[in-house]
C-alpha cells in the first residue's frame, strides 16, 4: 500500500515535471528580436498539454497530420520522459518495498543490541571510581549486566552474526547510549530498585528486561524519537518489533534456551508474493479500475479517497491473482488496513465494496480459488 501510495505520489510529480517541460517550449523567447505571437504561444501549450494526457492515458504516442510539428514533438519528448520516469520509479520502489520489510527485522535487532549496549553501560557506571559530583548518587548493588536476559544475549552467537551481516551497531551512536542510560533508566523506579538489590530471581531478571523494553525503550519519547530517526517507518514496524522482541526475551527460560525470531515462516515464499501482488497491482490496474468503477455504479473513481481505492485496489488484484488465499481472508486483511490507515468510516466502504464485488465476481465465474482458497468463502 505505501509503495503504489509513494509511486502514485511520483507519478503525478513527474507529470507535473513533463508538463512544466512543455510549457516552457511554448513561452516567449524574450531575447529574440522577431516578434513573439503571444496567443499563438498560448494556443499550442493549451493544445501541447491536452495532447500529453491523451497520451499518457492511452499509452500511444501523440500523431494528427492537423497540429503543428513543434507541437507534437514537445508532446512526445514529455511523453519520453515520462515514462521512463516512471518506469525507474516502478522498478526502484519495487527494490525499495523488499528492503523495507527487511528493515523490520533490523529494527528487531536494534532493539536487542541496545538491551545488550545498556548492560555494558551498567557495569562501565558501575566501576567508575570517580563518579560525577553533579549526578544524583546511584546505589548499585548489582547492575543490569549480571541480568541472566543480558547476559544471554550478550553471549548469543547467532545475534553477534546477524548484527554484523546486517550492520547493526550502536558503536557509531554511543553518545545516545550513554544519555539514554543516564537519563532514562537511571531515573526509572523499577530500575533503581533492580540495581540496589544484590541477588535476583530468574523472573525478577525476566520482569526487569520486559519492563525496559516495553516501558522505556517503546514507549519514551528519547528513545522512541531517536528511533524513528533511524528508520522513518518505525512508527509502523513498532508494534511488529515488540511482539518478536518480547517473544525472545521470553525464549531465555524455555527448554530452547535463547532463540531468535524469523521474519516470516517462509521469507522466500512471502518475497514471491510481494512481488507478484505489487507487479500485478501495476499491470492490472486498468483491469481493477473497471470493476471497480463498475461496482461504485455512479460514484466517480477520483472521489474515493486515495488510500482508499489502493486498498480497494490491491484488495481486488489479490483476490484475481491468488487463488490459493481464501476471499474472506483477504477482505478481512484489508478492511483492517483501511481502519488503520485511512478514515475512520473507511473500514465500512471497503467492507461493503469489497463483499459485494466478490459475490458478483464469484457468480460470474470470474473469481476462481482452488486448495486453501475454496476455505471459509461461504
Amino acid at each position: 500500500m505505501q509503495t503504489l501510495y509513494a509511486l502514485r505520489q511520483a507519478n503525478q510529480s513527474t507529470k507535473q515535471l513533463a508538463v512544466d517541460g512543455i510549457n516552457d517550449q511554448f513561452q516567449p523567447d524574450l531575447n529574440s528580436m522577431l516578434p513573439q505571437n503571444r496567443r499563438q504561444l498560448e494556443g499550442y501549450r493549451k493544445l501541447a498539454a491536452l495532447l500529453f494526457d491523451e497520451a499518457v492515458r492511452t499509452n500511444e504516442p501523440a500523431q494528427d497530420q492537423e497540429v503543428p510539428k513543434s507541437v507534437i514533438d514537445a508532446v512526445n519528448d514529455a511523453v519520453t520522459y515520462y515514462q521512463n520516469r516512471y518506469r525507474k520509479d516502478q522498478q526502484f520502489l519495487s527494490g525499495r518495498l523488499i528492503e523495507a520489510v527487511k528493515d523490520i527485522y533490523s529494527d528487531y535487532l536494534r532493539v536487542l543490541q541496545l538491551l545488550v549496549e545498556f548492560g555494558h553501560m551498567s557495569r562501565l557506571d558501575r566501576e567508575r571510581r570517580f563518579p560525577d559530583p553533579d549526578e544524583t548518587p546511584f546505589v548499585y548493588a548489582s547492575d543490569l549486566s549480571q541480568n541472566r536476559i543480558i547476559e544471554a544475549l550478550t553471549a548469543h552467537q547467532p545475534l553477534q552474526v546477524e548484527n554484523t551481516r546486517r550492520g547493526i551497531s550502536w558503536t557509531e551512536d554511543l553518545t545516545f547510549v550513554r544519555k539514554t542510560y543516564r537519563e532514562v533508566l537511571k531515573t526509572d523506579e523499577t530500575f533503581i530498585a533492580y540495581c540496589a538489590a544484590r541477588q535476583h530471581t530468574p523472573d525478577e531478571d525476566q520482569q526487569l528486561v520486559q519492563h525496559l523494553l516495553r516501558q522505556l525503550i517503546f514507549k519514551h519519547d528519547t528513545v522512541r524519537d531517536h528511533l524513528a530517526e533511524i528508520d522513518l517507518a518505525w512508527t509502523e514496524n513498532s508494534e511488529v518489533v515488540r511482539g518478536m522482541a518480547i517473544r525472545t526475551l521470553k525464549s531465555v527460560q524455555g527448554p530452547q534456551g535463547l532463540t531468535l525470531e524469523q521474519l516470516t515462516e517462509d521469507w522466500e515464499e512471502d518475497e514471491r508474493f510481494l512481488n507478484e501482488l505489487y507487479q500485478n497491482a501495476l499491470t492490472r490496474d486498468a483491469e481493477v479500475e473497471k470493476l471497480l468503477g463498475e461496482q461504485l455504479n455512479n460514484w466517480e473513481l477520483d472521489r474515493v479517497a486515495i488510500l482508499d481505492l489502493i486498498i480497494l485496489k490491491l484488495a481486488v488484484c489479490e483476490m484475481l491473482t491468488f487463488p490459493n488465499i481464501p476471499t474472506k481472508v483477504t477482505i478481512n486483511e484489508y478492511i483492517d488496513m483501511a481502519k488503520a490507515y485511512s478514515t475512520p468510516k473507511s473500514g465500512t466502504f471497503v467492507n461493503g465494496i469489497l463483499d459485494n464485488l466478490a459475490t458478483r465476481l464469484t457468480t460470474e465465474g470470474k473469481l476462481r480459488k482452488s486448495g486453501r482458497g475454496l476455505l471459509d468463502n461461504k
